[in-house]
């Protein structure tokens, strides 16, 4: 790998980390589903020139928009503000990968051999640990959140993987506008006050709205989709393990020198070996098995 694309890895890492920090302080400053709204409508308008019709691929962008969009972002705040520790929101959301690979076995006839079974195992089996965890144990509400966002995009991807010719920033303005209507009208049935909550917002509220939408957006998957464009999928994905590590140590600093309100990480053998578990069993479902690779290289 080229000097310039381990930097844009690096980078990806660290607006991921950051943003899960951001979206922390943001549900502290906005209630979660209209955090989540304002977020995409930025990106949203950012992306108009994009919003372009597919014909014969709507229905799959809708699902695809709806449940990798609106509510697997739902799930993620939600999990954030209902949890006190990012470290189990963080780890949580990785069981994405191994859901959707098991959905794929199921709907998608797919095959996988003994050692993807094995990282799916250690994956789960991780996330058992920290669910025992005393601290994570009184915390649940936040990781139940967190296991519904991840199944969310799962299933999205089944969907995903049905597109055809639908370039990356076309998909992203459908997923933009459609989470916009979305989380508009939900945070409009179960939320209050919206509007003197924007017009009243701190900086800080502010900031964590525009950090979460543009390093997410703009250096995470703008980033993360110029690579996988150059290398193979199964070289990169593991690569972004390193965001959720982040996270937590971010979260750690801020909760050791108090630099904000509502941050209380704490560090257990039991969070690291769980977590050290979780992220191994992640990495091996992402590998590809040996057939597949000698496939790949064949011309």
């Amino acid at each position: 790998m080229r000097t310039i694309d381990i930097f844009i890895v690096l980078s990806i890492n660290l607006a991921w980390g950051l943003a899960f920090i951001s979206a922390k302080i943001g549900v502290n400053e906005f209630p979660p589903f209209l955090f989540t709204t304002m977020r995409f409508l930025i990106i949203a308008v950012l992306l108009i020139p994009f919003l372009k019709i597919h014909r014969g691929q709507m229905t799959n962008i809708l699902i695809i928009s709806i449940l990798g969009g609106g509510i697997h972002f739902a799930f993620f705040y939600l999990a954030l503000d209902n949890s006190q520790f990012i470290s189990s929101v963080a780890v949580v959301l990785q069981l994405g990968v191994p859901f959707a690979t098991i959905l794929s076995v199921i709907f998608l006839g797919e095959v996988i051999k003994w050692r993807r079974i094995l990282g799916i195992a250690l994956a789960f089996g991780g996330v058992i640990i920290l669910i025992f965890e005393p601290t994570i144990f009184s915390d649940l509400g936040g990781v139940y959140y967190a296991l519904l966002a991840a199944l969310s995009i799962a299933i999205s991807l089944l969907f995903m993987k049905k597109l055809k010719d639908v370039k990356v920033f076309d998909l992203q303005a459908w997923i933009a506008f459609i989470s916009f209507l979305f989380l508009a009208m939900i945070s409009f049935l179960v939320e209050e006050n919206q509007l003197d909550l924007i017009l009243n917002a701190s900086i800080i509220g502010w900031g964590a709205i525009l950090f979460t939408a543009f390093a997410a957006t703009a250096i995470g998957h703008a980033g993360f989709y110029y690579l996988i464009t150059k290398y193979e999928l199964s070289k990169i994905t593991p690569l972004t393990l390193l965001a959720p590590v982040l996270a937590i140590i971010n979260a750690l600093i801020i909760s050791y020198f108090s630099f904000y309100e509502g941050f209380n990480e704490v560090l257990t053998f039991k969070i690291i070996f769980g977590a050290t578990m979780s992220f191994t069993g992640v990495a091996i479902v992402m590998m590809r098995e040996p057939e597949e690779e000698k496939v790949s290289s064949s011309p």
